[in-house]
């Protein structure tokens, strides 16, 4: 007899791939809406997003994502409409441009990394 193969063989789930999609789209857009009336809006969201997918990192209990979470609350914190961290860092010019697309990418695959054990 056959043996039965599983159809999903890893009981884990990765529910920070929508969040990371999410934070960094509006990370990118916060790069044509800067000094808009939705910058709030934008900053706002990227935070939020951020710091969804810190907490599936520290969900995932895993040493392996201990720097992908450190890196993603430092962007949640900076992105943070409340303390102001943005506006003193555009005085960069260029180099601030690369950092948010860095920030963009690092949200991204630390939304796509990230694994968590299902619960069934």
């Amino acid at each position: 007899m056959a043996s039965v193969e599983k159809r999903y063989p890893d009981a884990v789930m990765r529910p920070g791939i929508f969040p990371g999609i999410l934070g960094a789209t509006a990370i990118l857009l916060g790069l044509w809406l800067v000094g808009s009336e939705w910058e709030f809006a934008i900053r706002l969201a990227a935070s939020i997003m951020g710091a969804i997918v810190v907490v599936f990192c520290v969900q995932a209990r895993q040493k392996k994502y201990i720097a992908s979470g450190v890196l993603v609350g430092i962007i949640a914190l900076t992105w943070n409409p409340v303390i102001n961290l943005i506006t003193p860092l555009t005085t960069l010019g260029q180099g601030w441009l690369f950092i948010e697309i860095l920030a963009a990418a690092i949200l991204l695959w630390s939304g796509f990394s990230i694994k968590v054990a299902s619960r069934s």
